[in-house]
Order: C-alpha cells, then structure tokens, then sequence
C-alpha cells in the first residue's frame, strides 16, 4: 500500500505495510544499538558507587541518546517515505479528547501497576522458594549467595544513584522523563511495534516481540527487572492498539518514571532500606 493511503487511514497503527514501515535492516540496526546501549548501561551500573553520579550530565547525555534513536527511526521511514506523524496514532484533539486520554491513560497505569505488582509478589514467592530449597540441600554455598531480598536491595541501592537529589536535579529528571516517556513510545509502540506486526503479518507476535525488545533495554536493571519491564512493555502495545494512538503511553510512561525518581529519592534521603532486617 502506497505511504499517502497509510497516511489517510483510519487506523495508522495497523499493520498496512506488507513491506514494513521501513527497511528490514535498519530495524536489525536499531535493535542491536539498543541492545549495545543496554549492556553498556549494565556494566556502568555494576561499577557504579554510592556518590553522586553527576545526574545532570547523565539525564542530558540520556535525552540526547533518546533523541538519536527517534531521529534514527525517522531516517528509516524517509527510506519508505512514511510519514513520521502516522507513528503517533489518532492523536486527540480539543481539551475534551485530550482529557479523556489523559484519564485513560491514569486508569491503564493503575491496571498496570496491579499486575506487575502481582508478578513481581509471584517472582519473589518463587525465587525465595528456590533460594530456600537451595540452602537446604547445599548450606555451604547458599551461605556465600545473597538472598533474593538482598539482590533486591543492591540494585534498588544501585538505581538510587541515578534519582535525583534537589531541586535543579529534579527539574532535570521530569524533562528526562518527558523525552523518555515520548521518545520510548514512538520507538518501540510507534515503530517497532508496528514494523513487527508488518513484517510478522501477526499481532501478538509483533507485540511480543517489540514487548522482549523493550524489556532487554533495560538490562541494568537485572534479570527480574528486565522481565517485568518487558511486561510492562506488552501492556503499553495493548494500549496504543486500543487506543490507536500513543498519547496515553507517552503520559503514563513519562509519570511512571517522574514517580519512581521521587520515589528512589525519598528512599534514599530517609535510609530506609538501611533499616530493613535483611541488612543487619
């Protein structure tokens, strides 16, 4: 189908390129540069101390590295001339619409919430069940091993170097989150959903596997968050699906992260995971 009948269509986040919104290439590429990144990011935050990071620096140096990989994926739908605007859905127009997205959006993060807490309940119930057995049967080497809470903790401790600390670094963090919430989605639910789905000729499978892709991302934050993150990936799929458009993932995911920086922050300044019994 020609790119000016994409654009015209009335569900732009449907598969309609047989061919694929871009290159197969380009969408290798551009997996494997964020797979790159994500090891890269692994290795910087297992050697990362317990001081100040320089946040400022690393929330600038993220938002342009985001901003890259939007412009990169621009270049790949020029190759098609695809429009990049037919990423973005049916975006809501008028403050009524943009309400109700917006209200939409707070529901599907609150439906989120209660399922990746639930998984997360059941990944520790499990892991816990396993670390226990294990220290039954090999009491010499379970000693030497953390716990699945401890794990927990060190890279929550981990991720708390990178949440921000005043007022300027605060200010810093939302605009990351802006750029994140939208660069992320137009990335992965915008392009690569859509390119996958494409080129798939399936719609679980494409959503499946932008969802995996989205979850290996973020390696630094270890092999549970990875999962779980990619959980979270596949919900925010459904939405734009849903929705058709990417306005209620880009806000939810951009407050997501504005609140789990603040969160990560009070945590910190309040040394409340020094005060938990698995670290006396």
């Amino acid at each position: 189908m020609p790119a000016e009948e994409l654009a015209q269509s009335s569900r732009p986040l449907a598969p309609q390129l047989k061919r694929g919104i871009a290159p197969l290439w380009h969408t290798l590429v551009l997996i494997a540069a964020i797979v790159g990144i994500s090891i890269v990011g692994t290795d910087r935050m297992t050697a990362a101390g317990a001081g100040d990071p320089q946040r400022i620096t690393h929330y600038a140096l993220s938002a342009i590295l985001e901003l890259v990989l939007v412009g990169f994926v621009f270049l790949g739908l020029r190759i098609r001339k695809v429009p990049l605007r037919n990423l973005f859905g049916i975006f809501p127009r008028g403050l009524n619409d943009i309400t109700k997205e917006a209200g939409i959006a707070l529901l599907f993060w609150l439906i989120s919430m209660f399922i990746l807490g639930s998984t997360a309940l059941a990944w520790n119930g499990v892991q816990t069940a396993i670390y226990e057995r294990h220290a039954k049967t090999h009491s010499s080497s379970a000693a030497k091993e953390p716990s699945p809470q401890q794990q927990q903790i060190e890279m929550a401790k981990k991720l708390m170097t990178l949440a921000p600390a005043n007022g300027l670094e605060i200010a810093a963090w939302g605009a990351l989150c802006l750029v994140v919430g939208f660069s992320e989605e137009l990335v992965f639910r915008g392009y690569l959903q859509l390119q996958s789905i494409s080129l798939l000729h399936s719609t679980a499978l494409g959503l499946a596997l932008s969802a995996l892709v989205f979850g290996a991302a973020h390696g630094y934050q270890g092999v549970r968050g990875m999962c779980l993150i990619g959980i979270y990936g596949a919900l925010f799929g459904g939405i734009a699906l849903l929705r058709r458009n990417l306005f209620p993932g880009m806000l939810a995911h951009s407050w997501h992260d504005f609140a789990t920086g603040l969160l990560l922050s009070l945590i910190r300044e309040t040394h409340m995971l020094d005060r938990l019994p698995q670290l006396q």
